[in-house]
């Protein structure tokens, strides 16, 4: 929180009145600070090791191979992806990598890394209801 209030001291001049409430930009402020500190934070992480997060803390057994089973599925439509696409669906989602910083890695324009993102989404989405 302390983040937050200091950016928001230090850029206070920035606020532009657009019929939006103050508080909804305090609230952005903190919520993409918050968002930043874990991208951080978190390590670079495989689908299938997330399994056991898919289960949540206190697992049963069939919670467990239920999650096991849903990070399959998802690791098989991962592959119906294209390399570069793949990746990037990676990096945003698994590996808490910016968009930017996707458009940085591939050399491409930020809008083309949003849009396959969107694409690859839409696309992971129809392989998961087959």
């Amino acid at each position: 929180m302390q983040d937050a209030f200091v950016k928001i001291w230090r850029n206070a001049d920035r606020y532009a009145v657009t019929g939006h409430s103050p508080m909804t930009w305090f609230i952005t402020i903190a919520r993409n600070s918050a968002i930043d500190r874990l991208r951080k934070r978190r390590p670079a992480e495989d689908v299938a090791a997330l399994a056991d997060t898919l289960a949540g803390d206190v697992a049963t057994g069939e919670q467990s191979a239920i999650a096991r089973s849903e990070a399959a599925r998802i690791a098989v439509c991962m592959q119906e992806l294209e390399p570069d696409k793949r990746g990037a669906v990676r990096g945003a989602y698994l590996e808490g990598r910016s968009y930017v910083e996707l458009a940085a890695m591939y050399d491409v324009p930020l809008n083309t890394v949003r849009t396959w993102l969107r694409r690859s989404l839409i696309r992971l989405r129809e392989c998961l209801s087959r």
